[in-house]
């Protein structure tokens, strides 16, 4: 009994492992969406950029063509000016040569606007292009170190696997279905015993379960977290 109990100590030992890497191993798909959101993010900021700078020239060139048709009106009404006939007539022509020309004052003045707007926006374009590439550049690194660890943990996986199967090949039937029923609730599903603690949940054992581990009589499992017990000495 006691070799068997030895033996599901190491059992659970290698249980515990296997579950750590498994847990380890299902989390990289998250990790590596994580970075997938990481890239989209910065592409993202920099297609955001694109679009300000586009935007920028776009007003720029909208208030050039709004100079170019005011100072085309200005011409064509100054050219009617020789035409004019009458004082009244004379008065219109020449204000709606001022309004024209205000327009034109205001147009240039937005189109300075413009040209700092888009010397801003690209400006910020080459910020965002700075910091996509940083975090492509560190993602591809992340990637690749997340595809050695899967490598490492698969091999890793393996072994501890193969080794699980030699020692449950050491194991009596009933006393590995007991230990399974606990380890489904339980990891590890055996915690030493020492000093008259369970050192899985740091409660007393009874003297009488300490003396019968001693002995190595029968199973015994703690009161308090249901582990199975080893006595230190033994372990």
């Amino acid at each position: 009994m006691l070799q068997g109990i030895q033996a599901l100590l190491e059992l659970s030992k290698v249980d515990v492992q296997i579950a750590e890497l498994e847990d380890e191993r299902r989390g990289l798909p998250a990790a590596r969406a994580a970075l997938h959101q990481e890239r989209e993010k910065g592409q993202a900021a920099v297609e955001a950029a694109q679009s300000a700078l586009l935007a920028a020239e776009q007003e720029q060139r909208r208030h050039e063509a709004a100079v170019a048709d005011r100072e085309a009106l200005v011409k064509r009404l100054e050219g009617q000016q020789h035409q004019i006939k009458t004082n009244e007539a004379y008065t219109v022509l020449l204000h709606e040569i001022d309004v024209a020309r205000a327009a034109i004052s205001d147009a240039e003045t937005k189109i300075l606007e413009a040209m700092e707007g888009i010397e801003s926006a690209r400006a910020a374009l080459d910020r965002a292009r700075a910091a996509a590439k940083g975090t492509e550049d560190r993602a591809a690194q992340q990637q690749r170190a997340f595809d050695e660890r899967e490598k490492s943990l698969d091999q890793t996986l393996g072994n501890l696997r193969r080794e699980r199967e030699a020692l449950v090949g050491g194991v009596d039937v009933p006393l590995l279905q007991r230990y399974d029923r606990i380890a489904v609730r339980r990891r590890p599903a055996v915690a030493i015993a020492d000093k008259g603690k369970c050192l899985g949940c740091h409660v007393s054992v009874p003297p009488q379960v300490v003396l019968e581990l001693r002995r190595g009589v029968g199973l015994h499992t703690c009161g308090n977290c249901q582990r199975i017990l080893v006595l230190a000495d033994h372990a």
